[in-house]
């Protein structure tokens, strides 16, 4: 999937316009710099004031809180302040349609790594966010129980599927399952009983 981000000159006319294109393979192209460029470069040009937007090339949804979600993100996992979180975030504000739990809800949740979100994994991301004062405490719990119900509904799926995998596995294989070697486990105790007590009854 294409994605496009637009920077968009403003009235002064002082501001540089950017096209961006990312790929599905997650790299991305400046088109007037022509060169690549990082989620670290794309938060420098809104640091500087160019005011930016993100478009899905495709459906043309609008990207652009995801994206400032997501630069959010890398640069708490490498621990380092940067100047441009405060900026980021003041740019996430001022859009307003989504509060910022819920984009690091939607983030966390939607990545290519969504799969092996733990709740641990979960729990480190919200609580640094908290302790660096960018979510209130009470806004984090809440987030944290939203998405401590999502990885287990999803953890729950996932082992039934492969549990029904496994039975379908075993069924082709004609290997009987552990509820069927224990139904033949009783059927055994149940057939020595019985054996047991006719000999007991010819030596009487």
């Amino acid at each position: 999937m294409k994605c496009v981000i637009l920077c968009r000159r403003n009235k002064r006319g002082d501001k540089m316009s950017h096209i961006i294109k990312k790929y599905s393979n997650r790299k991305m192209y400046d088109t007037k710099a022509s060169k690549p460029i990082t989620l670290a470069g794309i938060a420098a040009l809104i640091v500087r004031g160019d005011d930016v937007q993100v478009v899905d090339n495709q459906t043309g949804d609008d990207l652009t809180m995801v994206t400032l979600a997501q630069i959010i993100l890398e640069q708490e996992k490498s621990k380092k302040e940067l100047l441009s979180l405060p900026v980021l975030l003041r740019e996430m504000i001022k859009r307003g349609r989504e509060s910022l739990s819920e984009i690091i809800e939607k983030l966390l949740l939607s990545s290519t790594e969504s799969a092996l979100l733990t709740e641990e994994k979960a729990r480190e991301v919200v609580q640094d966010l908290v302790e660096k004062k960018r979510l209130g405490k009470p806004e984090g719990q809440r987030l944290l129980e939203r998405i401590f119900s999502k990885v287990r509904e999803r953890q729950r799926a996932l082992q039934g599927q492969i549990e029904t995998g496994i039975r379908e596995i075993l069924g082709k294989m004609d290997i009987v399952s552990r509820a069927e070697l224990q139904e033949l486990r009783r059927s055994l105790q149940e057939l020595r009983c019985r054996v047991d007590a006719l000999a007991n009854l010819k030596n009487k």
